[in-house]
């Protein structure tokens, strides 16, 4: 899977769920599980970068601060914090009972200099001021790649730094004493104390680090952790286990025993697998939930976070032309459309309800500059097309999942009736996954899609149009709107007029056309309790988790 740009933006948000089982006492030190779609590559939480990673790492690490159950922040491994009365110091101290976890598995890092009977008792376990100097310095290199390294841009020189034009060692964070660290910024960032929630903000042990010779995080003797969980074993294909860390002190106690995260390239055996109580926890989609014959063992949070659209090929010769692209967003009357005899939440935007910026929704009751419903547009905007290709007539394909077929069909009828006859579409029905197959390898004209924003940040949504991602767009127009996303994301009033032109920008230039919100749906067995998560399903936390 390529890098995400991941816009943690502000890890941020009060968007928590949590989840209380049904009444009936729960016990600590119980086993969970909880399936993952993609295999993690690394655990080094630098580079995490995979829903799966991420996951990894928010239940493994801590890092200065963290965030709880209702969104706030809390202590992590610092004690607390003060913050200078321009804003632009920041000054935390750490707890000195705060320990890295070591297991059996370590031997082949630490024996050779520590002795392998040895090692557990002669390495220093503490972690310190510097490992958090070390790991901040390791996520704004650029030699690392950490997708989330713009989040600390507004650290006194890590934009120099992220451009190679300064040393690493420049950067504005320092250990006053062994149990204290200092970060200065160059302007105030509303977004930092998330930003430090992130996995890339977790600690690194320099030591342990170096003598890994550059395998950290690659197998699970080369991780090194000191969140309430670490690795035990880690299963190529099939699973991965983590521990309660006994040598865990934070403020909380840890429940569970363990944790272990199992590997389901074929995403469609989850529902059931989770209504059977194999799982503790798991993300479905709608459809996926609709088909479950029981759910009455399972608590269920629902979250506006789809929006089915048509999608427009970016690179394909005919619908690169902008004229023909909006001619199909003006002759598409959809407030007039039901899908499968229902009615339907009409989007009135590209960005989908659950997206936040900050603390606060993004999406407005006014909605986004979309495309109205204009036949006398639509047909001006056809011939000019026709002339600007130089065509007499546009053939196109549209795919769509069968559940959708009529819906699909009664929109190109729509295009046609005020097209012409010199548009014509056919309609193809493929099953989910060859659905998400085409889309994934460019085979498509039209594609009716589901576009699922798995985190709550806006900007992360966005990005997925951008050249890096998902459904990237080639043009340079977009991507300073993305740049001035990115630049404003400590000051969210700005980030939230950046976020608005960037969306704008997709809408009024028809590279796809929204169509109706969907809930997609995070639950957990009614036998558990306080298993929680916030911002996007990599960040779901079972420091609290009990069960019957």
């Amino acid at each position: 899977m390529g890098r995400k740009i991941v816009a943690f933006l502000l890890l941020l948000v009060m968007l928590s769920l949590s989840f209380t089982g049904c009444f009936g006492k729960t016990k600590a030190n119980e086993p969970f599980s909880m399936p993952i779609t993609d295999e993690p590559q690394s655990l080094d939480p630098q580079i995490a970068d995979s829903n799966a990673e991420r996951l990894v790492a928010s239940n493994c690490y801590e890092g200065l601060v963290r965030v709880a159950a209702d969104g706030s922040i809390q202590n992590g491994v610092a004690t607390g914090y003060t913050v200078s009365e321009n804003g632009l110091i920041y000054t935390f101290t750490l707890r000195q009972d705060a320990q890295w976890a070591l297991f059996s598995g370590q031997k082949s890092v630490l024996g050779e200099k520590y002795g392998e009977n040895d090692f557990k008792e002669k390495f220093d376990k503490t972690v310190y001021a510097e490992d958090f100097v070390f790991a901040l310095r390791r996520a704004v290199d650029p030699q690392t790649g950490s997708s989330d390294a713009f989040l600390f841009a507004a650290v006194t020189n890590a934009k120099n730094i992220m451009e190679g034009r300064a040393a690493v060692a420049s950067l504005g964070v320092r250990a006053i004493d062994a149990f204290t660290v200092e970060i200065t910024l160059e302007h105030a960032d509303e977004n930092l104390l998330y930003a430090l929630t992130s996995p890339a903000a977790m600690p690194c042990d320099e030591e342990f680090f170096a003598l890994t010779n550059g395998r950290y995080g690659l197998e699970a003797g080369y991780t090194l952790c000191n969140g309430p969980l670490h690795i035990s074993r880690w299963t190529e294909k099939t699973s991965l286990k983590m521990v309660k860390n006994d040598d865990y002190h934070g403020e909380q106690d840890v429940k569970p025993a363990s944790l272990t995260l199992y590997y389901n390239d074929d995403g469609s055996k989850i529902p059931e697998k989770m209504a059977a109580g194999t799982y503790d926890a798991a993300f479905l989609t709608k459809a996926q939930y609709e088909n479950l014959s029981d759910t009455s063992g399972l608590n269920v949070q629902s979250m506006e976070n789809t929006v089915y659209s048509f999608l427009f090929h970016p690179k394909s010769s005919v619908l690169a032309n902008e004229n023909l692209r909006k001619a199909l967003c003006f002759a598409a009357d959809l407030d007039k459309i039901t899908i499968l005899g229902e009615p339907v939440t009409r989007a009135a935007g590209l960005v989908p309800p659950y997206c936040r910026i900050g603390a606060g929704a993004y999406r407005t009751e006014s909605g986004a500059a979309m495309l109205p419903y204009d036949a006398e547009q639509a047909k001006s905007c056809f011939f000019e097309a026709l002339l600007e290709l130089g065509a007499s007539s546009a053939e196109l394909e549209v795919l769509c999942e069968e559940a959708y077929a009529d819906f699909v069909r009664t929109v190109v009828q729509g295009w046609q009736k005020t097209l012409g006859v010199k548009f014509v579409a056919a309609v193809k029905t493929l099953s989910g996954d060859a659905l998400q197959a085409a889309v994934t390898d460019g085979n498509y004209d039209i594609v009716f899609y589901p576009l699922t924003a798995d985190s709550v940040m806006t900007s992360v949504f966005l990005e997925s149009f951008g050249a890096g991602g998902k459904f990237g767009i080639d043009s340079a127009e977009y991507t300073q709107k993305l740049s001035a996303v990115r630049s404003n994301s400590g000051n969210f009033t700005a980030l939230r007029a950046a976020c608005t032109d960037a969306e704008n920008y997709l809408l009024q230039h028809a590279v796809l056309l929204p169509v109706l919100w969907e809930g997609n749906y995070f639950v957990t067995s009614k036998d558990t309790k306080d298993i929680y998560f916030y911002s996007s399903k990599d960040y779901v936390y079972f420091i609290n988790a009990t069960k019957k």
